[in-house]
This record gives C-alpha cells, structure tokens and sequence, in this order.
C-alpha cells in the first residue's frame, strides 16, 4: 500500500475565489473542504465548513452577541449574504501540514495525530496538491497493521 492508493482527488479552489464561489463549489463536489492554491498552483491553505461559519460572523461580535444577531433567520440571511463576496484568502485556514507523494504512510499517520487532524493534504515536490488523504484513507493506514483488509 502506498499514498497514492489512499489518495482522492484533491478539490481546489483560488485565494482569490469567493466566499460564495467556496460553498457552491463544496455543493456541487460533495464535499466537506477545499485546498486553496495560489496563483502558480502551489497549495496555500484549506477552507472547510467551519472556516466558512466563521467567516460570516464579523470580528467584533463575541459568541453571545453572535447569538443574538445570528439567532432569526433574517439576522442570519444578512450575514451569510454580507460574506458572500469575501475572498477565500481572507478566510481560509493556512495552518496546514501536507505531505509529499513520495512520504510513507507512517509519515501520513504521524502527521494526523501530531495536528489532531483526519484530512491530510498530499502534494508534489512543487508544492502542487494533488490529492487528499482522509478519514477513510487513515483508517486503511491502520487497518493494515493489523492485517485487516478491505472485503469487495
């Protein structure tokens, strides 16, 4: 087994996409989170769910002002629509820890427990993403040193 049998194709989207652009792209690709690219392709960040809940809640509102302003559904159309045109590079998570095609699969699992993360961003030596390993590809990592294999 190596990382590109546990890899998925990596969904991306530009820095300079919209907040709009990031939902209807996770829509219309069923998906949970996008890889965020600069203009030369090289991988910058991840936008995903709760990047995109923080996004519509101005900075200078705390959790319960949030609450409050947030709590009807006219409060919380306006501020959905008022982050609409907010660029992904604003909002976007740049604490990312990828690694290379060529890495082993104890580096894939190390690198998810170390950041507490199931979404590992794998790339090229350019720093070009080119796929995903996620919560279904770190389990296999697991299952194969137990010697459980997959049942088709």
């Amino acid at each position: 087994m190596e990382i590109r049998d546990l890899t998925k194709d990596a969904i991306l989207i530009t820095e300079d996409s919209t907040f709009h652009d990031a939902i209807a792209l996770m829509v219309r690709k069923q998906t949970n989170s996008l890889l965020v690219i600069n203009e030369d392709g090289e991988l910058t960040g991840e936008v995903n769910v709760s990047d995109l809940l923080d996004a519509i809640v101005p900075l200078d509102l705390d959790g319960d002002s949030a609450v409050s302003k947030l709590g009807t559904e006219e409060g919380f159309k306006k501020f959905v629509e008022g982050a609409a045109e907010m660029e992904v590079r604003d909002f976007m998570t740049i604490d990312i820890q990828p690694v290379h095609v060529d890495d082993t699969l104890i580096t894939i699992a190390s690198t998810a427990i170390a950041h507490q993360t199931a979404h590992i961003p794998i790339v090229d030596h350019d720093n070009h993403p080119i796929g995903v390993v996620s919560r279904r590809g770190l389990k296999h990592i697991l299952a194969k040193y137990l010697n459980i294999r997959d049942v088709e």
